[in-house]
């Protein structure tokens, strides 16, 4: 059988514009299986299918949590990390979410859970940075250890303050408007990728004395979602 993979565009991001691209490769007899590595989308060749796809979010859900999807006429795909399932359904069943205080419920725990994230490694960067600081007098051999726990600390706050971010937007958006659409998607996710595009880009720049193979990944990373975020601008500009 037939395999695909399609690239995870950020479902903090674009989960309307992922949605909706699994739902047309469905329509060609793409259908989605799993997801590979975390980044990527696993499709399977198949018979053509008139799906729509649904993305929720659930911590340690249990049996009694998918069988109310499943006698709504929702199938579950795929879980990560027994908290975040896609689940499918034949075109016309009836959204997962059909009110605006019940999709804004989706969102709070998930934006809670990222926003603790977000502090925490907050905290551990600011104690880092004490620590660095102090190394340069007195411990001047573990400035480079402290410089590497630095860096990462950097790539996972932002990968828990961008989110954040955009489950923030996605409540207040709901909260002002209703609903959400597919052009705030764009909006948003050319917002985020700029963002994440300059950080790697900086920590590209902060590696070039240390380990050029890793300045050089961290900064063809940042180029790619630099572009990539003008590209959204563009849609984005296109569709107004």
């Amino acid at each position: 059988m037939k395999t695909k993979y399609v690239m995870i565009r950020g479902l903090a991001f674009s989960e309307e514009s992922d949605m909706k691209t699994l739902s047309d490769y469905a329509k060609q007899g793409w259908i989605l299986q799993g997801i590979s590595g975390g980044f990527l989308y696993k499709l399977k060749k198949d018979t053509p299918q008139d799906l729509v796809y649904s993305l929720d979010y659930q911590i340690n859900a249990d049996e009694e949590y998918f069988t109310i999807f499943k006698e709504a006429g929702w199938q579950k795909v795929v879980s990560v990390e027994n908290q975040m399932h896609i689940f499918s359904a034949q075109a016309g069943t009836k959204p997962i979410y059909s009110d605006g205080q019940s999709e804004i419920d989706k969102y709070i725990s998930v934006r809670n859970t990222t926003k603790r994230g977000t502090i925490y490694s907050l905290i551990a960067g600011i104690v880092i940075i004490a620590l660095l600081a102090l190394s340069l007098f007195a411990a001047r051999p573990i400035f480079l250890i402290l410089f590497g726990f630095l860096i990462i600390d950097m790539i996972i706050f932002t990968f828990n303050f961008m989110p954040y971010l955009a489950y923030n937007s996605r409540i207040k958006q709901i909260k002002k408007y209703g609903k959400l659409n597919d052009m705030d998607d764009k909006k948003r996710l050319g917002k985020i990728n700029l963002f994440i595009g300059i950080t790697f880009t900086v920590l590209g720049i902060l590696y070039l004395n240390e380990s050029k193979y890793s300045a050089i990944i961290f900064i063809l990373l940042g180029i790619i979602n630099i572009f990539a975020s003008i590209n959204s601008y563009k849609k984005y500009k296109k569709s107004l």
